[in-house]
Protein backbone atom coordinates (compact mmCIF):
# COMPACT_ATOMS: atom_id res chain seq x y z
CA UNK A 1 0.00 0.00 0.00
CA UNK A 2 1.46 3.42 -1.00
CA UNK A 3 1.76 5.82 1.52
CA UNK A 4 0.37 8.95 1.12
CA UNK A 5 1.95 12.90 2.02
CA UNK A 6 -0.38 15.84 3.53
CA UNK A 7 1.72 18.94 2.90
CA UNK A 8 0.20 22.45 4.89
CA UNK A 9 -3.10 21.72 3.36
CA UNK A 10 -6.03 20.17 4.80
CA UNK A 11 -6.83 16.39 3.62
CA UNK A 12 -10.10 15.36 2.41
CA UNK A 13 -10.97 13.54 5.93
CA UNK A 14 -10.71 15.31 9.49
CA UNK A 15 -7.23 14.77 10.77
CA UNK A 16 -7.46 12.73 13.90
CA UNK A 17 -7.21 14.96 16.53
CA UNK A 18 -3.98 13.24 17.90
CA UNK A 19 -1.73 14.41 14.83
CA UNK A 20 -2.31 18.03 16.39
CA UNK A 21 -1.41 17.32 19.86
CA UNK A 22 2.03 15.49 19.03
CA UNK A 23 3.04 18.34 16.73
CA UNK A 24 2.07 20.44 19.58
CA UNK A 25 4.18 18.24 21.97
CA UNK A 26 6.92 18.37 19.84
CA UNK A 27 6.92 22.40 19.19
CA UNK A 28 6.45 22.74 23.36
CA UNK A 29 9.68 20.60 23.57
CA UNK A 30 11.37 23.12 20.89
CA UNK A 31 10.66 25.94 22.68
CA UNK A 32 12.22 24.61 26.15
CA UNK A 33 15.08 23.98 23.76
CA UNK A 34 15.25 27.31 22.84
CA UNK A 35 14.89 29.00 26.31
CA UNK A 36 17.97 26.45 27.20
CA UNK A 37 19.87 28.03 24.51
CA UNK A 38 19.68 24.92 21.94
CA UNK A 39 20.09 25.89 18.44
CA UNK A 40 16.61 24.18 17.04
CA UNK A 41 17.27 22.37 13.51
CA UNK A 42 14.21 20.24 12.81
CA UNK A 43 12.11 22.73 10.89
CA UNK A 44 9.89 20.08 9.84
CA UNK A 45 7.77 17.38 11.50
CA UNK A 46 6.47 13.95 10.06
CA UNK A 47 3.67 12.21 11.43
CA UNK A 48 2.64 8.94 10.49
CA UNK A 49 -0.93 7.62 11.34
CA UNK A 50 -3.54 5.30 10.21
CA UNK A 51 -1.55 4.39 6.91
CA UNK A 52 -0.66 8.30 6.06
CA UNK A 53 2.23 10.62 6.96
CA UNK A 54 0.96 14.33 8.03
CA UNK A 55 3.79 16.60 7.61
CA UNK A 56 3.94 20.19 8.58
CA UNK A 57 6.28 23.11 9.99
CA UNK A 58 7.60 23.06 13.20
CA UNK A 59 7.68 25.63 15.50
CA UNK A 60 11.43 26.20 14.56
CA UNK A 61 9.98 26.15 10.93
CA UNK A 62 7.55 29.04 11.37
CA UNK A 63 9.69 31.19 12.73
CA UNK A 64 12.39 30.63 9.93
CA UNK A 65 9.76 31.63 7.39
CA UNK A 66 8.73 34.43 9.00
CA UNK A 67 12.18 35.57 9.28
CA UNK A 68 12.95 35.08 5.40
CA UNK A 69 9.66 37.17 5.33
CA UNK A 70 10.01 39.63 7.29
CA UNK A 71 7.81 43.16 7.25
CA UNK A 72 5.91 41.51 10.22
CA UNK A 73 5.47 43.14 13.62
CA UNK A 74 4.06 41.78 16.46
CA UNK A 75 1.72 44.50 18.09
CA UNK A 76 0.74 43.20 22.00
CA UNK A 77 -0.02 40.41 23.91
CA UNK A 78 -2.32 39.19 26.72
CA UNK A 79 -2.81 36.54 28.73
CA UNK A 80 -5.12 35.18 31.04
CA UNK A 81 -5.26 32.50 33.61
CA UNK A 82 -7.74 29.94 35.46
CA UNK A 83 -7.07 27.24 38.10
CA UNK A 84 -5.76 24.75 35.17
CA UNK A 85 -3.99 26.83 32.81
CA UNK A 86 -2.85 30.07 30.67
CA UNK A 87 -4.12 31.63 28.04
CA UNK A 88 -2.34 33.70 25.26
CA UNK A 89 -3.45 36.19 22.96
CA UNK A 90 -0.62 37.54 20.70
CA UNK A 91 -1.70 40.34 17.85
CA UNK A 92 0.80 39.95 15.03
CA UNK A 93 0.73 43.27 12.19
CA UNK A 94 1.94 42.17 8.10
CA UNK A 95 3.04 45.30 6.92
CA UNK A 96 3.42 44.68 3.54
CA UNK A 97 -0.20 43.74 3.43
CA UNK A 98 -1.29 45.63 5.95
CA UNK A 99 -3.16 43.42 8.21
CA UNK A 100 -3.35 42.45 11.44
CA UNK A 101 -4.30 38.39 12.70
CA UNK A 102 -4.33 36.94 15.78
CA UNK A 103 -3.06 33.94 17.40
CA UNK A 104 -3.99 32.28 20.61
CA UNK A 105 -2.84 29.71 22.52
CA UNK A 106 -3.22 27.40 26.10
CA UNK A 107 -0.79 25.65 28.34
CA UNK A 108 -1.37 23.68 31.49
CA UNK A 109 -0.02 25.04 34.34
CA UNK A 110 1.37 21.79 35.78
CA UNK A 111 3.97 21.94 32.36
CA UNK A 112 7.44 23.24 33.22
CA UNK A 113 7.33 27.18 32.17
CA UNK A 114 3.45 27.06 31.31
CA UNK A 115 3.26 30.46 30.76
CA UNK A 116 6.28 30.74 28.44
CA UNK A 117 4.75 28.08 26.08
CA UNK A 118 1.71 29.54 26.33
CA UNK A 119 2.60 33.01 24.86
CA UNK A 120 5.11 31.07 22.43
CA UNK A 121 2.27 28.94 21.06
CA UNK A 122 -0.27 32.16 20.65
CA UNK A 123 2.61 33.93 18.58
CA UNK A 124 3.47 30.50 16.24
CA UNK A 125 -0.35 30.35 15.43
CA UNK A 126 -0.10 34.28 14.08
CA UNK A 127 2.79 33.99 12.48
CA UNK A 128 1.12 30.94 10.71
CA UNK A 129 -1.36 32.76 9.54
CA UNK A 130 1.16 35.18 7.67
CA UNK A 131 2.60 32.44 5.40
CA UNK A 132 1.10 31.43 2.33
CA UNK A 133 0.00 28.08 1.94
CA UNK A 134 1.96 27.97 -1.36
CA UNK A 135 5.03 29.36 0.63
CA UNK A 136 4.50 26.56 3.47
CA UNK A 137 4.53 23.51 0.66
CA UNK A 138 7.51 25.06 -0.96
CA UNK A 139 9.43 25.79 2.72
CA UNK A 140 8.52 22.05 3.48
CA UNK A 141 9.84 20.49 0.02
CA UNK A 142 12.96 22.15 0.23
CA UNK A 143 13.46 21.20 4.01
CA UNK A 144 12.82 17.44 3.25
CA UNK A 145 15.03 17.30 0.37
CA UNK A 146 17.68 19.09 2.37
CA UNK A 147 17.34 16.17 4.92
CA UNK A 148 17.21 13.38 1.68
CA UNK A 149 20.79 14.93 0.74
CA UNK A 150 22.29 15.13 4.32
CA UNK A 151 22.55 19.58 3.86
CA UNK A 152 21.66 20.82 7.41
CA UNK A 153 18.66 22.87 7.75
CA UNK A 154 20.21 25.82 10.11
CA UNK A 155 18.67 29.25 10.12
CA UNK A 156 20.04 31.97 8.31
CA UNK A 157 21.28 29.94 4.93
CA UNK A 158 22.39 31.59 1.72
CA UNK A 159 19.79 29.97 -0.53
CA UNK A 160 17.02 32.66 -2.21
CA UNK A 161 13.80 32.25 0.11
CA UNK A 162 10.65 31.53 -2.55
CA UNK A 163 9.17 33.75 -3.59
CA UNK A 164 5.82 34.96 -0.84
CA UNK A 165 2.52 35.27 -2.96
CA UNK A 166 0.65 38.53 -2.45
CA UNK A 167 -2.70 37.82 -0.02
CA UNK A 168 -5.82 38.49 -1.49
CA UNK A 169 -7.59 41.96 -0.38
CA UNK A 170 -10.64 40.25 0.06
CA UNK A 171 -8.51 37.02 2.22
CA UNK A 172 -10.52 35.97 5.21
CA UNK A 173 -7.04 36.26 7.12
CA UNK A 174 -8.12 39.50 7.82
CA UNK A 175 -10.36 38.73 10.23
CA UNK A 176 -8.66 35.32 11.42
CA UNK A 177 -8.92 35.15 15.50
CA UNK A 178 -6.63 32.63 16.62
CA UNK A 179 -3.07 32.23 16.91
CA UNK A 180 0.33 30.91 18.53
CA UNK A 181 3.75 32.00 19.47
CA UNK A 182 6.58 33.40 21.41
CA UNK A 183 6.01 36.72 23.51
CA UNK A 184 7.79 38.22 26.11
CA UNK A 185 5.37 38.71 29.37
CA UNK A 186 5.07 42.75 30.25
CA UNK A 187 7.57 43.59 32.85
CA UNK A 188 7.81 46.01 35.37
CA UNK A 189 11.87 46.83 35.66
CA UNK A 190 13.24 48.33 32.52
CA UNK A 191 15.38 46.44 30.29
CA UNK A 192 17.67 48.54 29.08
CA UNK A 193 21.42 49.02 29.41
CA UNK A 194 21.17 52.87 29.90
CA UNK A 195 20.74 54.64 32.96
CA UNK A 196 17.26 55.35 33.96
CA UNK A 197 15.50 58.77 34.58
CA UNK A 198 14.81 60.24 38.04
CA UNK A 199 11.11 59.29 37.54
CA UNK A 200 11.93 55.84 37.45
CA UNK A 201 14.74 56.23 40.03
CA UNK A 202 11.72 57.59 42.60
CA UNK A 203 9.29 54.33 41.48
CA UNK A 204 12.43 52.65 42.93
CA UNK A 205 14.36 51.09 40.24
CA UNK A 206 18.14 50.37 41.01
CA UNK A 207 20.87 49.72 38.75
CA UNK A 208 24.45 48.28 38.97
CA UNK A 209 26.62 48.89 35.92
CA UNK A 210 28.56 45.85 34.75
CA UNK A 211 31.75 47.70 34.33
CA UNK A 212 35.63 46.33 33.71
CA UNK A 213 37.60 49.47 33.99
CA UNK A 214 36.10 52.16 31.87
CA UNK A 215 34.58 49.73 29.89
CA UNK A 216 30.92 49.12 30.00
CA UNK A 217 29.69 45.58 29.25
CA UNK A 218 25.72 46.01 30.18
CA UNK A 219 23.58 46.89 32.94
CA UNK A 220 21.63 45.09 35.92
CA UNK A 221 18.23 46.43 36.90
CA UNK A 222 15.55 45.93 39.85
CA UNK A 223 12.43 46.48 40.30
CA UNK A 224 10.15 44.97 43.53
CA UNK A 225 10.55 41.56 42.24
CA UNK A 226 11.86 41.55 39.10
CA UNK A 227 15.64 42.26 38.02
CA UNK A 228 16.51 42.15 34.36
CA UNK A 229 20.65 41.63 33.26
CA UNK A 230 21.01 43.36 29.83
CA UNK A 231 24.24 43.00 27.72
CA UNK A 232 25.73 46.14 26.10
CA UNK A 233 24.12 44.74 23.06
CA UNK A 234 22.28 41.70 22.05
CA UNK A 235 24.56 38.86 21.87
CA UNK A 236 24.32 34.85 20.79
CA UNK A 237 22.25 32.99 23.26
CA UNK A 238 23.87 29.59 22.20
CA UNK A 239 27.31 31.35 23.01
CA UNK A 240 29.45 29.27 25.15
CA UNK A 241 29.56 32.30 28.16
CA UNK A 242 26.00 32.62 27.93
CA UNK A 243 25.14 29.01 28.16
CA UNK A 244 27.92 28.74 31.37
CA UNK A 245 26.31 32.08 33.19
CA UNK A 246 22.69 30.37 32.72
CA UNK A 247 22.83 26.59 33.25
CA UNK A 248 26.64 26.22 34.27
CA UNK A 249 29.45 23.37 32.05
CA UNK A 250 30.27 19.73 33.09
CA UNK A 251 33.12 21.06 35.00
CA UNK A 252 31.89 24.80 35.94
CA UNK A 253 28.75 25.77 38.28
CA UNK A 254 26.70 28.10 36.45
CA UNK A 255 25.19 31.29 37.99
CA UNK A 256 21.34 32.09 37.22
CA UNK A 257 19.59 28.81 37.35
CA UNK A 258 21.25 28.17 40.47
CA UNK A 259 20.86 31.24 42.08
CA UNK A 260 16.62 30.91 40.82
CA UNK A 261 16.82 27.34 42.25
CA UNK A 262 18.20 28.17 45.69
CA UNK A 263 15.91 31.28 46.32
CA UNK A 264 12.65 29.82 44.63
CA UNK A 265 12.67 32.15 41.41
CA UNK A 266 12.05 32.16 37.75
CA UNK A 267 13.85 33.46 34.96
CA UNK A 268 13.33 34.12 30.92
CA UNK A 269 15.73 35.12 27.79
CA UNK A 270 14.43 38.20 26.10
CA UNK A 271 15.46 37.54 22.08
CA UNK A 272 15.35 40.39 19.77
CA UNK A 273 14.04 40.18 16.19
CA UNK A 274 17.29 38.39 14.74
CA UNK A 275 17.03 35.56 17.97
CA UNK A 276 19.90 37.45 19.42
CA UNK A 277 19.96 37.77 24.31
CA UNK A 278 18.06 40.73 24.62
CA UNK A 279 18.09 40.86 28.43
CA UNK A 280 17.89 37.76 31.35
CA UNK A 281 14.73 38.48 33.39
CA UNK A 282 14.80 37.41 37.22
CA UNK A 283 11.41 37.08 38.68
CA UNK A 284 9.06 35.62 41.19
CA UNK A 285 11.15 37.18 44.65
CA UNK A 286 13.84 39.69 45.68
CA UNK A 287 17.67 39.18 45.98
CA UNK A 288 20.08 40.90 48.07
CA UNK A 289 23.10 42.63 47.67
CA UNK A 290 25.12 39.53 48.18
CA UNK A 291 23.41 37.80 45.05
CA UNK A 292 23.34 41.12 42.50
CA UNK A 293 27.03 41.28 43.38
CA UNK A 294 27.30 37.44 42.39
CA UNK A 295 25.05 38.06 39.22
CA UNK A 296 26.97 41.39 38.32
CA UNK A 297 30.30 39.82 38.78
CA UNK A 298 28.84 36.62 36.45
CA UNK A 299 27.32 38.95 33.53
CA UNK A 300 29.99 41.28 33.27
CA UNK A 301 32.37 37.97 32.50
CA UNK A 302 30.16 36.82 30.36
CA UNK A 303 28.85 39.47 28.49
CA UNK A 304 32.62 40.74 27.97
CA UNK A 305 33.47 37.28 26.75
CA UNK A 306 30.63 36.99 24.14
CA UNK A 307 31.20 40.27 22.73
CA UNK A 308 35.43 39.63 22.72
CA UNK A 309 35.38 35.88 22.38
CA UNK A 310 38.96 35.25 23.29
CA UNK A 311 38.41 34.17 26.64
CA UNK A 312 36.71 30.71 27.04
CA UNK A 313 34.72 28.65 29.77
CA UNK A 314 36.75 26.13 31.23
CA UNK A 315 35.12 22.68 30.62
Amino acid sequence: MTETTTIAKAPEKTLPVEVFQEMDRRDENQILAEMRGEQLQEFVYSIGLEGRTVTNLSYAGVKEAIRRRGHVEILDYKVDENEEEYRALVRVRDHENQIDVLGASTAEKAKPFAYTLAVNKAERNAFTKLIPAKWIATLIHEWLERNRTGQPQTAGGTSKPPEVPKQDETSSSRNMSEKVGGIPRMWKVPITKDQVPPDLIKKGVRQCPLLRGLQSYGMINQLEDEISIVPEKPIPVDSRPVIWFIHGTESRKGVVAPICEKYGLKWETELDGKGLLKAILIYGGKLDRKQIDELAQGATWTFKAAMEPKEQVAG
